[in-house]
């Protein structure tokens, strides 16, 4: 008597599916990308797709940035999978597209047509934000050249009047005048409005046929110029003197800022032995030991998130090659943070 096999029913379903999860990314032109990527996808993956899919043919230059559940924003590690860390550290799954390396002599390096366009639109924010500080002479040729990149000779001498267009260009959110700060929402109420409008017609004029690439380029030189190009900072406090500072770190070095002194302390990556982070302290070491210097974060996540922007940032250096790469003393203490794309020698 042959055996009845009684089979089990199954219905089939795709495993893969279940682990994949969407990302939006906000671009810096204020639209939307949404990523498809899996569990195990890398920072580095999302932002390769999106560059892509954008155009951007260097995206070596940018980053994607994150809130975390203090809403401050923080750059997402490339190297490390993106879900685990915004899992663990982000108040929600969007991110931003952002310049993370900046240039700081010229435009040369930036070759691709689209990522200039991106790095002027990063500089445009940063400078409307009050990230970057000018005077209202430097605001009146900024506005110039942005007015010029995106619209070209578009300029109607009729229509675009100092009535019709006060309200429609952008100026920084603070701007030095005779030494002191002005606030952009004082400066209808002064008359400085239309004062700042009509010095942008008459300097635009003289940029008539110039083309938008070459209008950005403007912007971004000028922007290079600017107090606080390039920087991110964040509020520490000097371990020695108890004084509250501003660390500014950027590509070519950390710039601690006193707020009892006029005159900020400029270490340059070349003069940097070791940058180490303990818990909430982050320690500048000097080939001077005089020039040496430690800092207090208010956390400790703080301290070692410093400590990774500026080991970031100096890796994109000479110097920091030759160091990473066994010419010399070690740079970093803390770990080993991934080696960046350093074709480009700031």
């Amino acid at each position: 008597m042959p055996f009845k096999l009684k089979l089990k029913k199954t219905r089939q379903y795709n495993v893969a599916s279940k682990t994949l999860f969407v990302i939006s990314v906000e671009l810096l032109d204020g639209g939307i990308a949404d990523c498809t990527l899996s569990a195990d996808s890398t920072g580095q993956e999302c932002l390769d797709n999106v560059c892509q899919r954008q155009g951007i043919n260097q995206p070596e230059f940018f980053g994607l940035r994150y809130l975390n559940r203090n809403q401050q924003s923080r750059w997402v590690q490339l190297e490390r999978p993106l879900k685990r860390q915004l899992d663990k550290c982000a108040s929600s799954h969007q991110l931003h597209l952002r310049v993370m390396y900046y240039v700081i002599s010229g435009t040369s390096l930036i070759t691709d047509e689209v990522t200039r366009y991106h790095y002027f639109l990063q500089l445009k924010s940063d400078l409307i934000e009050g990230r970057m500080v000018c005077d209202c002479q430097q605001a009146v040729v900024l506005a110039s050249y942005s007015w010029q990149a995106e619209y070209g000779n578009n300029h109607d001498r009729e229509r675009h009047t100092v009535e019709y267009l006060k309200n429609l260009l952008k100026f920084p959110k603070q701007m030095i005048d005779g030494g002191q700060i002005v606030e952009d929402s004082t400066l209808a109420e002064s008359g400085r409005l239309e004062w700042l409008t009509a010095a942008v017609i008459q300097h635009h004029m003289a940029l008539h046929n110039m083309s938008q690439a070459k209008a950005e380029e403007g912007y971004i030189s000028a922007c290079q110029l600017l107090r606080g190009y390039g920087q991110e900072m964040f509020v520490a406090r000097d371990q020695i003197k108890q004084q509250e500072v501003t660390i500014a770190v950027s590509v070519t070095g950390i710039m601690v800022i006193l707020e009892t002194s006029d005159t900020p302390h400029f270490y340059r990556w070349m003069d940097i032995t070791n940058v180490i982070n303990h818990k909430r302290t982050f320690t500048i070491e000097c080939q001077n030991p005089v020039d040496s210097a430690s800092f207090v974060l208010p956390t400790p996540e703080d301290g070692k998130y410093v400590w990774r922007i500026g080991a970031s940032n100096a890796l994109v250096t000479p110097l920091a090659l030759r160091v990473f790469m066994g010419g010399g003393d070690h740079l970093f203490s803390h770990g080993s943070p991934a080696l960046l794309p350093l074709k480009y020698f700031i």
